[in-house]
């Protein structure tokens, strides 16, 4: 995992910290509407994540996809509203996303995972399991940007093979990956005592 070799400096602020700054922010970019504001904020974002000592090579998938979804987005939302207003709206989400890049790829998963415990933890008292919970946020959170790199990587290697537009030649490489890193999450849970059994039980 990315954020398991990241040693930059936000790497080492607490997940707590680090998530609940996200989720202010958050809460905050859609009160603003003043564009010397949001520009500031663009521009910390991607000061942040520049900072955050995570290659190019690993970003340059995500970014481009991201990049082509607030294209549309802009389209869209020109056509509908005004031109300004979209642009608002994806300087926005332009913001939210790479800080949450910034956030997702410097916490590791175990730190994901006692966050989101407990956040989760009052829910007990409901009959839910917060470690189960925990386990599938954390899983999400990290794996599909996680996974998406995963396939980028292996159909740019076959693409250079001639073999990119074989399914099979995708496929065959990305599951193998894919199960490694299923194989790296089983030892890190098992490292860590992971149980939801007895968690539950208590």
């Amino acid at each position: 995992m990315i954020a398991a070799k990241n040693t930059s400096w936000l790497s080492r602020v607490p997940a707590s910290w680090k998530f609940g700054s996200l989720l202010v922010i958050s809460i905050a970019l859609y009160l603003i509407s003043s564009w010397p504001v949001l520009l500031v904020l663009l521009a910390a974002s991607i000061a942040i994540l520049a900072t955050a000592r995570v290659r190019l090579s690993q970003l340059r998938g995500p970014l481009t996809a991201l990049s082509i979804i607030l294209a549309i987005v802009f389209i869209a939302l020109g056509l509908q509203t005004s031109w300004l207003n979209a642009a608002v709206s994806v300087t926005r989400l332009f913001t939210l996303c790479l800080l949450a890049y910034s956030v997702s790829l410097t916490t590791s998963f175990n730190a994901m995972l006692d966050l989101f415990q407990r956040v989760a933890s009052p829910l007990r008292h409901l009959g839910a399991n917060p470690a189960q919970i925990a386990l599938a946020l954390s899983m999400a959170i990290r794996f599909i940007p996680e996974l998406r790199r995963v396939y980028s990587e292996v159909r740019e290697a076959q693409h250079a093979r001639g073999l990119g537009n074989n399914p099979l030649a995708v496929s065959v490489p990305l599951v193998i990956r894919a199960l490694r890193i299923a194989d790296e999450t089983a030892e890190a849970l098992d490292a860590r005592g992971y149980d939801s059994s007895s968690v539950h039980g208590k």
